[in-house]
């Protein structure tokens, strides 16, 4: 009974997080919590394996900080890093830009604005697999786009509930969230991207751009009816810079290398995702030298992905960081063992504790907005849930990952969301109204498909 006590430090923390305290923090402050409630209790063996105790209870709290920040900082944190720093660059010397604009080319010969609607979607989706964040994603689809929306006819409010959708499945290597994944089934971000994630995504990714379609139809007609106006969009017209369109093809560089050298093709030769991004980044200098001719300012590009790297750090490996304390603090208090417990004694079977973590971490996502949180938090139980019950952990963790952006993206706290709304002059629970149809009928997809194909 004593590991029940977590459920009311877990609603804590929540509560704390939708209020806006400072998401590293309330983890880290629930983790030491359980931790010390743990110890209390007689469970004085919370050390993780990589680590050995200082001797005194008081330190092994921070032994376990520590060692949690060790492993996540030589494996992980340092992808996540490298992935952002690449990401940041590759906005300031244009590249992103000149990829959205060269993919979207193409939507402008539809007419249907549902039609085009639809596509954005899945091209916003295939081009978030390169351009990682889902706010800068729907920002740079909103400039590209806005001519092309205007000319057939889309309204302010079905434009920003698509792009706040466009990057809900966090595919690819570049996804903090997919190398987290990838790490918890204990294969490479590349392999798990082609053989785990693409297995299901093209799927999904369908029937949310269907639902699209008649979700944003209806509404649109709905506040026609009641005679709704919104202002036209509101674009950031701040100058881009003009490159070549060839810049295109920098931010696929990092993905075409994983893929061309691995096991799917060239397997004499192992490139990583760190290898790929450095060695990427150091074409698209040699590329931005030949472009701009400006060696000086070539060379003080660097610092803009050092800066990518260390807004990454502060953001997503932190949070992976106080994410693990808190679950090493659930596991002192029993609860782990206590959830696993009851999910056998109830007999239940794959899909109804895929089910169950899936609503756990819907809901975390929902309250606080971030998918990375909610996926960060509890995907270090996918191994020993999927022992439970008997199937393999990518079996658990990839419906999970998923479901953590697809559960964000119709948050009125997501960034994105909120983002996309202003753009749109319209509430953020005018967007969610119109996001919720085709999410909930993706997280269905996925949890069936995970059913019939995992």
């Amino acid at each position: 009974m004593f590991s029940l006590i977590a459920i009311p430090i877990v609603a804590a923390t929540g509560y704390f997080i939708v209020k806006k305290y400072n998401t590293q923090a309330c983890l880290f402050a629930a983790g030491l919590l359980m931790l010390l409630l743990g110890a209390l209790s007689g469970n004085t063996d919370f050390i993780p394996s990589n680590a050995s105790s200082s001797g005194a209870v008081v330190f092994d709290f921070f032994v376990v900080i520590k060692a949690l920040s060790s492993s996540t900082l030589a494996n992980l944190g340092l992808i996540i890093m490298a992935v952002g720093g690449f990401s940041k660059y590759m906005g300031h010397i244009g590249a992103a830009n000149a990829m959205v604009e060269v993919v979207t080319k193409p939507l402008s010969v539809f007419k249907n604005p549902y039609v085009v609607l639809a596509l954005t979607y899945i091209i916003g989706q295939i081009i978030n697999i390169f351009i990682p964040s889902a706010v800068g994603l729907a920002m740079l689809l909103l400039v590209a786009l806005y001519p092309v929306l205007v000319r057939i006819g889309c309204t302010p409010a079905a434009t920003a509930a698509v792009l706040a959708t466009t990057a809900c499945l966090d595919l690819g290597p570049g996804s903090g969230n997919s190398n987290r994944a990838a790490e918890v089934i204990g294969i490479d971000a590349a392999n798990y991207f082609l053989a785990n994630q693409m297995v299901i995504a093209p799927v999904v990714m369908i029937v949310i751009a269907v639902l699209h379609y008649f979700s944003q139809r209806y509404f649109d007609r709905r506040d026609a009816a009641m005679g709704i106006v919104v202002e036209e969009l509101k674009v950031d017209e701040k100058e881009q810079r003009q490159v070549p369109k060839w810049f295109a093809i920098l931010p696929v560089m990092p993905l075409a290398l994983l893929l061309v050298f691995s096991e799917f093709l060239i397997s004499s030769i192992k490139v990583d995702v760190v290898t790929a991004m450095f060695f990427s980044l150091a074409i698209a200098m040699i590329a931005d030298l030949i472009f701009s001719k400006d060696l000086k300012g070539v060379a003080d590009s660097m610092k803009v992905y050092l800066s990518g790297m260390g807004t990454t750090f502060s953001g997503v490996v932190a949070l992976i960081i106080a994410a693990n304390t808190f679950v090493e603090g659930l596991k002192a208090m029993g609860f782990i063992d206590m959830l696993l417990g009851a999910g056998s004694n109830l007999g239940l079977g794959y899909i109804a504790m895929l089910t169950v973590m899936v609503a756990i971490i819907g809901a975390t996502a929902v309250l606080s907005g971030s998918g990375n949180a909610a996926f960060f938090s509890f995907s270090p139980l996918a191994p020993e849930v999927a022992t439970s019950v008997g199937v393999s952990t990518a079996a658990l963790a990839l419906p999970m990952q998923l479901s953590a952006g697809i559960f964000r993206s119709f948050s009125p706290v997501a960034g994105v969301v909120i983002a996309c709304a202003g753009a749109a002059n319209v509430s953020p629970i005018a967007v969610v109204q119109r996001t919720v149809i085709p999410m909930m009928g993706g997280i269905l997809t996925l949890i069936l498909m995970s059913a019939i194909v995992l």
